[in-house]
């Protein structure tokens, strides 16, 4: 029997020799209709006996998911095709697609599809072909005729499913072939994970099965950052922001009984009691009274409240309701010590409505999601006009002058500023937290970033599960509003703006936003601290309570190697005072007639404080120190590539974009530290006093594995998308691959220091 014409290639076994590629095993999807079904029957002829008994037993290999704790498997179905992005059905791999009420994942004996080079940041909890149900925005069927049809909530099909495409929150898009798959098996799993993909209550997420399985210690739940989960927390920020004296930490809340939007503890003026909390908070929205958000050192403060709750017999209360909201803002005035009133923002009147980031999400992901090349092309020849369609970067664009004229406020008016917003949870954790951003320094490092999220999101109850569509009740609550991916999307603008003032890179960002969509964080999971309390309780059931793990336990998802892509070496050459010191000294001999005294706040320093609100005057007043200003004109903000336009392997540069310039700087920081150490070495009297130098955690610089090093060196390529997707497959052979190695080995670094000798 002659063998049919391959339209489908999936590689079990492969020799290559030059630039040729000779597949072992194939399979077919668009043959002749006459054509055998069986996968049998696609063996290649006359081949040798061995390829052909491998190739035979392909879809009798167990296949066994990687399950967590109090994770199952609900259903699989075997002899699935998983189609690779942009290769028009005709090529990817056999295996099989599984259900866990976790994920869905995707196995296959085929070990070649695991391409080394490429991807990295491999998470450790997640495989490469996994994906979280809560990650997952749509699917689609689609027919043997080509009719497409989107599967909702609580839809059924009963027509099988040639292919499904499974629409991923972060803009991924998986396909599916099920041709080989029999017709019942095939419809019944399709609407097994429509029903699972699609969670109606929180009860029924996969975190609540996990935490009641997973014993979590002590150790693992150390965060570097606060919480602000405890009074403590909140004492020592205050301390920090030296507002200890005129403001304090309330326990009015601990039970949820002043408000179930409010956490358990929060900062208010120390001249209100909590009598007076509780008698001012029915007449605020939700109950969300004033609370305290940040003090600059010229103490003027950042405070946040919802909006008056007027009644339905408005006339009668209203002279009620204005004496309380006078009362709160002259407490508030008085913690200040000021004799102005404070500058009471509407945030409505500022930036733009939920409704808003909502309909400029959609379309932003409209014009980032394709999976074919004519997909590509098509948006490709109206890029510019969709992106200006979306009015995604107005939005972005807002939010900074937002945050900039409340700094402004702070600064130059030397007033306390109120956020006030309807709900006081939705755009007011935005501007506040990147006011804050903009004010302090602390909150660009990572472990300040993170403690700020917690504090003016977590805490202040943020609507992650409902904004997220974490948990979707309703058809309509499958829509996202991602106000936190908009934060996240401003603070990336700032970074574009001063490369040198954050400690972390854009990875850590993008990393954030994926760690909200993995349904098992703490963090990100809730509404608020109330519906967290409850969770964990389940409901007071007579069931242990349990805890979660945080989104900032890093090294949960990923190794040593993975989390140094976090760290900024611009960051860390311009704040870390001996490779400072050290380069200003030889930048001052390098100039006739100067010597290399007081170097320490010279030249990097002045550089740096170029960035800084009121640069003429930055060592005169302290007070517009480090105060970030920020340009927020639409022309010159960018569509942050690496979180939208990762998995576009067409739109990605091949040993080029960001990445090699933040390779090469890590290159040079360590270059600058080794040089260093030596001339430290040199000067010591005797070897006995030689120092070991310190850990910068840098990628070529973290004391790591040597092993696990090598293999992340030699085996990962550069593209634009980098430490993320892996970029086009390694069979196009035209295509010349850079891995990161060869940064080291055009560089004064020890090559062997980081290689393997094998």
């Amino acid at each position: 029997m002659s063998q049919p014409k391959s339209k489908f290639i999936s590689y079990l076994t492969q020799s290559v020799a030059g630039n040729s590629r000779k597949s072992s095993f194939k399979s077919y999807i668009e043959e002749d209709d006459n054509a055998p079904q069986d996968e049998n029957d696609y063996l290649v002829s006359g081949g040798d006996d061995e390829v052909q008994e491998s190739a035979s037993k392909f879809f009798d290999v167990s296949q066994q998911p990687n399950l967590m704790p109090g994770e199952r498997v609900i259903g699989e179905v075997d002899r699935v095709l998983k189609y690779a992005p942009y290769s028009a059905g005709k090529q990817g791999w056999s295996g099989v697609l599984c259900i866990t009420n976790y994920k869905l994942g995707f196995l296959t004996a085929d070990r070649s599809s695991y391409e080394m080079t490429g991807k990295r940041n491999r998470n450790k909890i997640l495989g490469d072909d996994d994906i979280p149900l809560t990650c997952i925005d749509s699917i689609y069927h689609v027919a043997s005729n080509g009719k497409r049809k989107k599967l909702t909530l609580g839809s059924r099909t009963s027509a099988k499913t040639e292919t499904l495409e499974v629409h991923c929150k972060d803009f991924r898009i998986h396909k599916f072939g099920f041709k080989f798959t029999p017709k019942d098996e095939n419809k019944r799993f399709v609407n097994m994970l429509v029903h699972h993909a699609f969670t109606t209550k929180d009860t029924l997420l996969f975190a609540y099965e996990y935490g009641r399985n997973n014993l979590l210690s002590g150790r693992q739940m150390m965060l570097e950052c606060p919480q602000f989960d405890c009074i403590l927390d909140w004492e020592e920020e205050l301390r920090r922001c030296h507002a200890d004296k005129t403001w304090r930490v309330t326990d009015v809340n601990i039970h949820f009984d002043l408000s179930q939007s409010l956490p358990k503890y929060f900062v208010v003026p120390s001249a209100l009691m909590n009598t007076d909390l509780q008698k001012a908070a029915p007449h605020f929205k939700d109950r969300r009274i004033p609370v305290w958000c940040y003090t600059h050192i010229n103490r003027n403060s950042l405070v946040r409240m919802s909006a008056m709750d007027i009644s339905s017999d408005q006339t009668k209360f209203q002279q009620r309701n204005n004496k309380k909201d006078n009362k709160m803002l002259d407490a508030v005035k008085v913690a200040s010590n000021q004799r102005n009133s404070p500058k009471v923002v509407v945030i409505e009147e500022e930036c733009p409505s939920c409704q808003e980031v909502q309909e400029s999400f959609t379309r932003l992901r409209k014009m980032c999601m394709s999976d074919t090349i004519e997909e590509f092309v098509d948006q490709d020849a109206s890029w510019l006009t969709s992106l200006e369609s979306s009015r995604w970067l107005l939005l972005v664009a807002r939010c900074l002058k937002a945050a900039k004229d409340i700094c402004e406020h702070v600064i130059s008016g030397k007033r306390t500023v109120v956020i006030q917003e309807a709900t006081g949870c939705d755009m007011s954790c935005l501007v506040s937290s990147l006011a804050q951003v903009l004010l302090d320094p602390h909150y660009r490092t990572m472990t300040g970033l993170q403690g700020l999220v917690e504090k003016e999101w977590v805490r202040a109850g943020h609507p992650f599960q409902k904004y997220l569509a974490l948990v979707t009740p309703t058809e309509s609550s499958l829509e996202q509003t991602p106000v936190f991916l908009l934060f996240l999307d401003c603070i990336w603008q700032l970074m574009q703006q001063f490369p040198t003032s954050f400690e972390f890179t854009e990875t850590l960002l993008t990393t954030m936003w994926d760690s909200a969509l993995i349904g098992i964080f703490d963090t990100f999971l809730f509404n608020n601290d109330h519906q967290r309390v409850s969770f964990s309780k389940n409901d007071n059931k007579n069931i242990r309570q349990f805890k979660l793990p945080s989104a900032w336990k890093w090294d949960f998802q990923f190794s040593s190697e993975d989390l140094s892509f976090f760290k900024n070496p611009l960051y860390l050459i311009t704040h870390d005072e001996e490779l400072r010191t050290s380069i200003n000294d030889l930048r001052l001999l390098s100039r006739p007639g100067r010597v290399c005294q007081n170097s320490r706040n010279n030249s990097l320093r002045m550089v740096q404080e170029n960035n800084v609100m009121g640069a003429g005057s930055a060592e005169m007043d302290p007070v517009r120190r480090d105060v970030l200003v920020p340009e927020e004109s639409p022309q010159v903000l960018q569509l942050w590539r690496q979180c939208y336009l990762r998995w576009q392997s067409p739109a990605q540069i091949l040993s080029g974009g960001t990445p090699t310039e933040y390779l090469q700087q890590c290159v040079m920081v360590e270059e600058i530290a080794q040089l260093q150490h030596k001339v430290k070495q040199l000067e010591l009297t005797s070897n006995s006093d030689v120092k070991f130098r310190s850990k910068n955690n840098l990628i070529f610089g973290s004391q790591t594995n040597k092993s696990n090093l090598s293999e992340l060196l030699n085996s990962t390529v550069l593209t634009s998308s980098f430490p993320f997707s892996p970029g086009p497959a390694s069979k196009d052979q035209q295509y010349t691959f850079t891995p990161i190695s060869a940064y080291i080995r055009h560089s004064t670094l020890d090559y062997d220091r980081y290689m393997d000798d094998d």
